[in-house]
């Protein structure tokens, strides 16, 4: 072999050997997933795979897409990019798999919380969750007072249902959302003028901000805006999650 082409094939090599070292640690993801929801990654052939609590296996990427979209916190501010949606792409194999695949299962799994003096159902599996959030709220309105209108007549947690117009279950068939006073809030599909969204809100930084720290994504960060709605989806608001 002349000196040049044993050039090239150690050049190669080189190259694609940090690859396929990297090909035998799971993605940071699917780690993540692991983490959060009990998913276990699986190396077949080079590819990586999740194995859901329920046993269920599918391709990585079908899971890949939750991240697609990152979600961030910080200053509330309008949602104008059509498409800005962090969290609503959402596999529905998965939380099937970790919180129950009919309404009977979560059903069995309800477990009560009090939030404001407001008893309310959530999963079993997001109670300690929620016990945190309620601990946090009734904090946050001892200092703001203010807050505690937006935490009056809560809309609601558990409801087994699609989200509107679309054939998806909406995390609230899960157990683990919560929509605040509904009369304080703004939702996209209620705009009385025609076209595309156009972001209003009136929810107050400090109370999302409560949620986010507890690990609930608020639906204010989307285009789509749903300015009531909180749900639990830490694995969107952990850093070690970041892709």
């Amino acid at each position: 072999m002349n000196r040049r082409r044993l050039w090239t094939v150690m050049s190669t090599l080189a190259l694609t050997a940090p690859a396929a070292a990297q090909s035998s640690e799971p993605p940071r993801q699917l780690v993540c997933l692991q983490r959060h929801y009990g998913v276990k990654p699986v190396l077949r052939d080079g590819r990586w795979f999740a194995e859901l609590p329920d046993g269920a296996i599918y391709p990585w990427d079908d899971l890949r897409e939750m991240f697609s979209i990152p979600y961030r916190t910080g200053p509330v501010k309008p949602v104008t990019r059509p498409g800005e949606d962090p969290g609503r792409i959402r596999f529905d194999p998965l939380f099937r798999a970790v919180y129950g695949h009919e309404a009977r299962e979560v059903e069995r799994q309800l477990v009560p919380v009090t939030i404001n003096g407001q008893r309310l159902p959530v999963h079993a599996r997001v109670k300690p969750a929620f016990e945190r959030l309620s601990r946090r709220l009734g904090a946050l309105m001892v200092k703001d007072p203010s807050i505690k209108p937006y935490l009056e007549a809560l809309g609601g947690t558990f409801n087994w249902r699609t989200v509107a117009n679309s054939d998806r279950l909406s995390p609230h068939s899960f157990g683990v959302s919560l929509d605040i006073n509904v009369k304080r809030s703004h939702y996209w599909e209620w705009q009385k003028e025609p076209g595309p969204p156009k972001w209003q809100n009136g929810i107050p930084q400090a109370l999302v901000d409560a949620f986010e720290a507890e690990g609930f994504i608020w639906g204010g960060r989307w285009y789509h805006y749903d300015t009531m709605h909180f749900e639990y989806r830490p694995e969107l608001l952990d850093p070690a999650c970041a892709g």
